[in-house]
């Protein structure tokens, strides 16, 4: 989506999203290094102030779109976001599998139209017949074995004789325009390439097979605005910026997935977001082809470039990564301020953590220790917080408190209207 509306969260690679949630009932929890100071708020409301939107780690969209802003080319901006990496080329010839995970039927459902064609693995190909007959065609998968059936009329299923081999592996599905219809759940989508059945856990699952380039035209605008690149602007740096991270993230992937896995993206953030051919705009495709093939590596490999909606001017670290480095971003704040309020009820936390009780206080116990925050001491990302109530105490991590309470970011600190503060 984009980073106006959803964070960036490479859920695979975040580490923040993670953590356990310890109970401690009736008893005291030794207090943490680096605490904040306790809230205890009168009214029976903590403010919870912060900045950023996402994990915070790698290039912010933002922070990319104020950096061309202020004159910099995308090279600058991924060199400043990437530091140690190195823009390279990447060979071309090797497509995307993207698992299109809203498809969830184990079936691929087909208007039935023209064109349409359908090949085993051995490279036997059949042309799909059009007809008034012919309503809606569907591929089915159980285990090695493929079913291919067509409604009719009267709505009803009917399996199709045809010579291409049952349990010879999956079948692919393509159009003679190079797009296809899709019949999903949530309704007909359009794809380039072509489509066929995989295996995850036992399961059916709809792949899409395109090339690299191809599918970065449906990403790019996925997850940047494609008017940020307008010539006026100056914004076109950071659409080519988006290109080349979404390429890098999308090869490291391919690298990291054998064939056997049937896939080697999803279409969600939790990977890239990766939408249908609706998606596609003349700006993000120029961004795309003038970097075409360009991709940031670190020992001569595809680098792990994650990307985040905003950081709070302050990018978040990643451990054993070099050129993902905690630092200050000048450039992130320039475009709009990504400061964000949020006020939690204390009916909110109980009903959050119904093993405390009534609702007393609450603390930041530890941060990273890298980066700005706080008013009430520390500095960093939170990485735990201690809620305290009648009956006991938790203790989660600053992910998990994000997720439960839909905040945008784990740089945050507690405030309150009416307070009392005191270290615990």
């Amino acid at each position: 989506m984009y980073p106006a509306k959803l964070p960036r969260l490479l859920a695979r690679a975040s580490i923040y999203l993670a953590g356990a949630l310890a109970l401690v009932a009736g008893s005291t929890v030794p207090m943490l290094a680096s605490a904040d100071s306790t809230v205890t708020p009168a009214d029976q409301k903590v403010i919870v102030r912060g900045a950023g939107w996402g994990h915070g780690k790698g290039m912010s969209q933002y922070g990319a779109y104020g950096a061309a802003r202020s004159g910099l080319n995308y090279s600058q901006i991924l060199g400043f976001y990437y530091p140690g990496s190195t823009l390279s080329s990447l060979p071309s010839g090797n497509g995307m599998r993207v698992w299109i995970t809203s498809d969830n039927d184990a079936t691929i459902n087909l208007p039935a139209v023209s064109g349409l064609s359908i090949r085993d693995t051995t490279g036997k190909t059949i042309k799909l017949p059009t007809g008034s007959k012919y309503t809606q065609w569907a591929m089915k998968r159980s285990g090695s074995t493929y079913s291919l059936i067509y409604r009719t009329p009267a709505k009803k299923w009917i399996t199709y004789k045809n010579s291409l081999r049952k349990a010879r592996g999956w079948w692919s599905v393509a159009s003679s325009s190079g797009s296809i219809k899709v019949i999903l759940p949530g309704g007909t989508k359009t794809y380039a390439g072509r489509l066929g059945l995989a295996l995850r856990n036992g399961k059916a699952i709809t792949v899409n097979y395109v090339s690299m380039e191809t599918y970065l035209r449906n990403v790019v605008p996925s997850e940047m605005p494609p008017s940020w690149g307008a010539t006026k602007s100056k914004g076109i740096e950071a659409l080519k910026s988006q290109a080349v991270a979404a390429r890098t993230y999308a090869a490291r992937e391919r690298a990291a997935k054998p064939s056997s896995s049937g896939y080697d993206i999803c279409d969600t953030s939790s990977c890239q977001v990766y939408k249908s051919n609706t998606a596609r705009n003349s700006i993000s495709d120029t961004a795309i082809k003038a970097t075409a093939n360009r991709v940031l590596t670190s020992g001569g490999k595809p680098i792990l470039a994650q990307f985040t909606s905003a950081n709070g001017g302050w990018s978040a670290g990643y451990a054993g990564y070099s050129y993902l480095s905690a630092k200050r971003d000048p450039y992130d704040g320039l475009v709009t301020s990504q400061a964000w309020t949020k006020t939690i009820t204390a009916a909110s936390f109980q009903k959050a953590y119904p093993q405390i009780g009534t609702f007393i206080s609450v603390q930041i116990a530890t941060r990273t220790g890298v980066g700005p925050y706080s008013a009430t001491g520390g500095s960093g990302r939170v990485t735990s917080v201690k809620i305290r109530g009648s009956k006991g105490t938790v203790i989660v991590s600053g992910g998990a408190f994000k997720t439960k309470f839909g905040l945008r970011e784990t740089l945050f600190s507690f405030t309150a209207n009416s307070i009392s503060t005191a270290k615990k």
